[in-house]
């Protein structure tokens, strides 16, 4: 059993299907991880926001386990509510939090506040005789997880990406605000906008599905989608994207947006073909925030 661990411990959880694209950010960043589980990577040091984690902990502590009762004992004073996220030792874990205050599974309803409840801390179990845990997360679930109820009345999966987007900024569009929708067919973003009440315009060489075109406060421009420069286009409330292009040619375009001050706020995908570069996630950062989110494929998403 590792001996406590006295300085101030950060760690990330890489996706499961997308470790080597971590790992190639962490050595991209010169980065070394204290200490290796699964798809669990423990730092010391100041925190570092990682594009490709599915969720980030910080100011987090390792504790000893020598036993269920004294494990509760450890951590009932350092969190009011507490989840267990599985990594190893899962029957072990369950019976550790039978003898906490657990915090309920919830089943996001969007649009609606989905943030961790005041007072939670997380805890997962590295062996036996040891676990990590946190009261600080990058997520509204220490678990990365966006347990969304879905619908079918989206024309395309992809309306749950933007739901997660909203949903992590605890933002959503209003009647009465502006958005533009980039690489908008079928149109399952501005689905999610139109059924918000705000006011979306699409643009893509495509149409839209009939369904979403008729929704509204839609509107549909056919053709290609870095024609709306901030100079063209004018103020927004909304800036989206989920086009298909080079993430080099998109952070150009981002950035010009950026620069000018035009759009109130950015919701944009970063898609990749083949191996992700660590060194334009990197560009990205210095404009906002950007996320590998639950419902993300191999592509990465930009906050501002």
């Amino acid at each position: 059993m590792t001996e406590p661990h006295s300085q101030i411990l950060w760690a990330a959880f890489a996706p499961e299907e997308f470790q080597k694209e971590f790992e190639r950010e962490l050595e991209f960043r010169g980065l070394k991880p204290f200490r290796r589980e699964g798809t669990l990577f423990i730092f010391e040091g100041p925190f570092v926001a990682l594009g490709w984690a599915a969720v980030s902990w910080q100011n987090a502590e390792l504790v000893p386990l020598a036993s269920i009762n004294a494990g509760a004992k450890s951590l009932r004073p350092r969190a009011r509510l507490w989840q267990h996220v599985s990594l190893k030792e899962h029957r072990r874990g369950e019976l550790l939090l039978e003898q906490l205050r657990s915090a309920k599974p919830r089943v996001v309803q969007f649009p609606m506040s989905f943030v961790a409840p005041e007072g939670l801390g997380a805890f997962t179990l590295l062996g036996k005789e040891e676990l990590l845990f946190s009261r600080d997360f990058d997520r509204p679930d220490p678990a990365g997880h966006m347990p969304f109820a879905e619908t079918k009345e989206a024309p395309s999966r992809a309306y749950l990406k933007l739901w997660e987007a909203f949903t992590i900024r605890n933002e959503f569009p209003a009647p009465g605000e502006e958005a533009v929708d980039l690489g908008s067919c079928p149109g399952g973003w501005t689905w999610v906008v139109a059924s918000l009440g705000a006011s979306c315009l699409g643009v893509d060489r495509s149409p839209f599905d009939p369904k979403v075109a008729a929704m509204p406060g839609v509107q549909f421009k056919s053709g290609d989608a870095f024609q709306m420069t901030p100079e063209k286009t004018g103020p927004l409330d909304w800036l989206l994207s989920d086009v298909i292009c080079y993430p080099e040619k998109l952070f150009e375009f981002i950035e010009a947006w950026a620069k000018s001050g035009l759009a109130r706020r950015m919701v944009i995908t970063i898609k990749f073909q083949g191996e992700a570069d660590p060194a334009i996630i990197a560009k990205f950062q210095t404009l906002g925030r950007v996320l590998h989110l639950a419902h993300n494929k191999h592509e990465l998403t930009f906050l501002r």
